[in-house]
């Protein structure tokens, strides 16, 4: 099987400052700043200005260290991005079961898409792809097909122990993760959080209908 791997976002253009630690320091004040921001308000809600008088100094930081707004939005992006690789790829469902691991994977990766900041974050990528498709393109790569080819490697290490039947590993695993995310998330995303148990339930029905469709008989 093919391992997905996330499509790097653009970089974003920087002018060649000399790095110091105080600059450093600002960059990260910056970008944590305008995250906050970002998220709450969208990019079209957040002016420069906005950010420089939250922390100190003058736009000729954000110049420097981002060249403009749209080179921070992309900073803001990528470590975003990042931040839910970290969160989901660390799981090690090496030594479970079929079900007792697709039931830890579907716990963790709901655990991650339906924290508020995750679904603030969603809105914003939704509401900004149209103006910069490089990031709708990598968030989908970075997001959804790295977390379906993580299932995708735990059923393909079953499929050779003779557990399951031989499939595509990563469309039976796309299926799976389909099942257990897209209502629900898409419910979050509108305001209507399911709750433990309907998220429970709705693993169990997902792991239920897997094992029937790819059990091997």
């Amino acid at each position: 099987m093919s391992v997905v791997t996330a499509t790097p976002l653009p970089d974003a253009p920087r002018r060649a400052i000399r790095r110091t630690r105080r600059g450093d320091e600002k960059s990260e004040q910056i970008r944590s700043m305008a995250t906050e921001l970002f998220l709450r308000r969208g990019y079209d809600g957040v002016s420069v200005d906005e950010i420089v008088r939250a922390v100190g100094g003058s736009k000729t930081n954000i110049y420097n260290h981002f060249r403009n707004k749209e080179g921070l939005f992309i900073v803001v992006v990528k470590g975003l991005c990042e931040d839910l690789l970290a969160s989901f790829v660390t799981i090690d469902v090496s030594t479970l079961g079929v079900e007792e691991g697709l039931r830890s994977l579907a716990l963790a990766l709901l655990d991650i898409l339906l924290q508020d900041g995750h679904l603030a974050f969603q809105r914003l990528i939704i509401a900004e792809t149209a103006r910069f498709p490089a990031l709708g393109r990598a968030w989908f790569e970075s997001g959804p097909e790295l977390s379906r080819s993580i299932i995708a490697r735990f059923v393909e290490k079953h499929q050779r122990a003779g557990h399951l039947r031989r499939s595509d590993p990563h469309q039976s695993a796309t299926l799976f993760h389909d099942m257990i995310t897209f209502d629900l998330l898409h419910r979050a995303m509108l305001g209507d959080k399911p709750s433990d148990d309907e998220i429970r339930h709705r693993i169990d029905t997902a792991i239920d209908a897997f094992l029937h469709g790819f059990a091997r008989t």
